[in-house]
């Protein structure tokens, strides 16, 4: 074999031998590539569901706690509302006691309100029938029957103790202490409840 020939057969030998060792090569750090890669992309997708596990578990975890904070609110605000309504109606009771005892020791007081409502009402008002109950009728006659000269009283028995009712040629008017009263107690009463609606929603947005 002439030096031509071992010259082509060692280059030969040269690229063959570097073909393999190359492939072999390629394929060992393609190989170690892909499991770092894959480790990498199995840490990261671990990590992910981990994560929304663990915050399932604790979403499912926290919730019978808040449904039983929700509950205790809700209990609580039921609670006060129905105390502020019990106090409003104690309240009520009272001042009608005290009003009715004041109207029996001056039961002229009931014209007064008379005076207000008739301000208060359209249209002519000169020509005023007065309706009250028969009692309270009777004891403003026997206490100042000047006063009652002033005006057409007429009794009515369905009216209760410190009822009054005002007609005039236009329009009719209550003008009892229950009525007024009441109004006084219904705005009360809706001050009360919105300010426990106002608590309740600062409570909640803190």
């Amino acid at each position: 074999m002439d030096i031509q020939e071992r010259l082509e057969e060692g280059f030969q030998q040269g690229l063959e031998r570097g073909h393999r060792e190359g492939f072999n090569q390629g394929i060992e750090q393609g190989k170690q590539q892909g499991i770092a890669e894959g480790q990498k992309e199995g840490f990261q997708q671990g990590f992910v569901s981990g994560e929304q596990t663990g915050k399932q578990t604790f979403v499912d975890a926290v919730k019978p706690v808040n449904d039983i904070y929700v509950a205790l609110s809700r209990w609580q605000e039921e609670k006060e509302q129905q105390q502020r309504h019990m106090i409003c109606e104690l309240v009520q009771k009272v001042a009608q006691q005290v009003i009715r005892a004041e109207l029996t020791l001056m039961p002229q007081q009931i014209l007064a309100l008379v005076d207000e409502t008739l301000e208060a009402m359209p249209g002519k008002t000169e020509k005023v029938t007065v309706f009250l109950n028969p009692q309270d009728l009777e004891r403003i006659t026997h206490i100042n029957p000047e006063l009652v000269a002033g005006w057409k009283l007429v009794a009515k028995a369905d009216l209760p103790v410190g009822g009054c009712q005002l007609v005039t040629e236009d329009a009719e008017a209550d003008a009892s202490c229950d009525s007024r009263l009441e109004s006084c107690m219904d705005a009360v009463k809706e001050h009360l409840l919105d300010e426990v609606i106002a608590n309740d929603s600062e409570d909640r947005n803190v």
